[in-house]
């Protein structure tokens, strides 16, 4: 299913564009309208969608990392928010529209964890959103440069969805804030959170990589002590 989330690449040239209204209310007061509207019910992720709908892809992408900032992990959401992060990522990469398969629109979040994911997201953003400005625009006027953003979304959102186990602390954290760095950065137009979500990203991928090498090391000791047992 295509929905009409917006890309930066939109004629508007604005990823708020959608009217004065939008354009006048800050992303956290958009992000809490959405518990005006579901009331103590659960929202499917169609709903959430068309309604972030005029702060296109990155807005999406800001509320559905959130439950990866928690220490602990949300059973359940981890691989449908990561695989949903991963192909809004990559729709950013190629300048398409937003589009997710009708088994994750359909997706229901209970009230309670909505409550919980609206709330960390809008005083996230509450935080962030008096340094953030438009700044470093050469950051995503070069050729290519948003749509190496959307990629580095995506890959975040594929590591996001991997199954590592819980000993090894901030494996969702560091791919998150990441993520959120950069999507902020194409919604803002600001180059800083650009470089801080591609510092995190680095830092990632270097962790999660080290963390393949010392379990493959632990699988190759481990095989080598039942083989000379």
């Amino acid at each position: 299913m295509v929905l009409g989330l917006m890309t930066p690449d939109d004629k508007s040239g604005n990823p708020h564009a959608g009217g004065d209204e939008v354009q006048a209310r800050r992303l956290s007061e958009e992000l809490e309208s959405l518990l005006a509207i579901a009331p103590g019910r659960p929202m499917k992720l169609r709903t959430i969608v068309e309604h972030l709908h005029f702060r296109g892809l990155p807005a999406l992408i800001v509320l559905l990392c959130v439950p990866f900032l928690f220490p602990v992990a949300i059973p359940g959401l981890s691989i449908p928010f990561g695989i949903a992060i991963a192909l809004c990522g990559l729709r950013l990469g190629l300048g398409h529209n937003f589009w997710m398969p009708d088994f994750l629109l359909r997706r229901e979040i209970p009230y309670d964890l909505l409550q919980k994911l609206v709330t960390t997201a809008a005083g996230f953003y509450r935080k962030v959103e008096k340094l953030v400005r438009p700044r470093m625009h050469f950051l995503q006027r070069w050729p290519g440069m948003i749509n190496l953003m959307g990629f580095m979304i995506m890959i975040g959102g594929i590591l996001l969805s991997l199954p590592i186990p819980p000993p090894f602390p901030l494996t969702n954290t560091i791919p998150g804030l990441a993520i959120i760095f950069m999507a902020l950065g194409i919604m803002e137009r600001d180059g800083v959170c650009t470089l801080v979500g591609y510092a995190f990203a680095l830092v990632g991928l270097c962790y999660v990589g080290l963390i393949f090498v010392l379990g493959a090391a632990g699988v190759q000791h481990l095989w080598k002590w039942i083989a000379g047992g």
